[in-house]
């Protein structure tokens, strides 16, 4: 289960920010639990009474419980602070190896001293590496066949023969194999949803007939893109155009050679927006915009007419036109002022490409600006 490369980094991304707050809420309840069993060790053990008798398999008990707490509290405290979604995966990982680990301590010294154990508690580990906490499966497969290799290895280690336990051996690697398979059914399914709503927001954000950013998608790009601006400290330039007497040629040639000419002329304008923070946007029926990003005014007027110049060269033939015998375009553009916001930009370029309109059309309308006093 694996996408390309640029979808799987983000995936991943969108993964972490989605298990950040499962992933705390599960450490809050693995700490609380810890506590308790801490304070179960120190009531059954008498603890308090014994301490300067204590043995050294009570002391194993009591440190593993404590560097249990310490590592759940330093993750809880890293993941609040921070507030880093990249995080969580790590910080998951610590969390489950430290639990089975001083879990799998505490339940051997307490069956090595024939006392009351509760050695299930460490099937809970090999559950809780697939469980939403920021992990893809193939590295929960992995943290779940670490924690039963460390738990079978520490079984060997600190517990007689007789004392192994071969029927909870073979649970625990039952558990990793029903664990495992329900963990990729869990992540195929989210996957699958990744993908549905990456399609559904690409959709919602695209004009259909020619492919660019609809007007919903300016509106939510278009205010981030002019704070980055003025974090970076350069100028945003921005064109409004309309098709000359598109409802006349729509009327004479039919819709469908309208939809085509649109798409040309969407085309063109795509080609325009070169960088990464450039954009091209179908505003609606006949209008498009193009912000260009770090563009000073005299480049905004050369942009704006070396545009108007490649429509006028798509030769698509307009007999309805006042102006020119093939389609031709109207621009007016502007730059973000400071502390302007990007509706009051809209407008203004909105006017200009009005009184393009009326000075006769197939022209530009620029204002000019210093780059310096346009910088967004």
């Amino acid at each position: 289960m694996r996408f390309d490369d640029d979808i799987e980094r983000e995936y991943a991304l969108q993964v972490d920010r989605d298990q950040r707050r499962p992933a705390m809420i599960s450490g809050v309840f693995s700490l609380a639990f810890m506590i308790l069993f801490a304070i179960s060790d120190c009531a059954r053990l008498s603890l308090v009474e014994r301490f300067p008798d204590l043995t050294v398999d009570m002391w194993g008990i009591l440190a593993s419980r404590l560097v249990t707490i310490l590592v759940l509290l330093g993750c809880l405290y890293i993941c609040y602070r921070q507030q880093m979604a990249s995080r969580v995966a790590p910080l998951s990982v610590v969390a489950v190896l430290t639990l089975a680990a001083c879990g799998a301590v505490a339940v051997c010294l307490y069956k090595r001293n024939g006392l009351g154990h509760a050695e299930f508690a460490q099937l809970l580990f090999v559950m809780g590496a697939f469980a939403p906490l920021g992990l893809r499966f193939r590295h929960s497969i992995v943290l779940a066949a670490g924690v039963v290799a460390m738990t079978f290895a520490l079984r060997y280690w600190l517990l007689p023969m007789d004392m192994h336990g071969q029927q909870f051996n073979a649970m625990l690697l039952l558990m990793l194999i029903f664990s495992a398979v329900g963990g990729y059914l869990r992540e195929r399914a989210y996957r699958e949803q990744f993908l549905l709503r990456g399609i559904l927001k690409e959709q919602a954000s695209r004009d259909p007939l020619t492919g660019l950013a609809n007007r919903r998608d300016l509106d939510e790009q278009l205010e981030m893109i002019r704070l980055q601006a003025r974090r970076e400290k350069v100028s945003v330039g921005l064109l409004l155009l309309d098709i000359d007497f598109f409802k006349r040629y729509n009327d004479r040639y039919g819709h469908q050679a309208g939809d085509l000419a649109l798409r040309r002329v969407a085309a063109c304008l795509d080609a325009f927006a070169r960088r990464p923070l450039d954009m091209a946007c179908r505003m609606g029926g006949e209008e498009f915009a193009l912000v260009l990003y770090d563009c000073g005014g005299a480049s905004l007027k050369d942009r704006a007419d070396e545009l108007c110049a490649e429509v006028r060269a798509l030769r698509i033939e307009h007999a309805k036109s006042d102006i020119c015998a093939f389609v031709t375009i109207s621009i007016g553009g502007v730059l973000f002022l400071p502390q302007e916001t990007a509706w009051a930009a809209l407008d203004r370029a909105d006017q200009l490409l009005y009184e393009a309109k009326r000075e006769g059309r197939n022209r530009t309308s620029v204002e000019r600006l210093s780059p310096t006093a346009a910088v967004a």
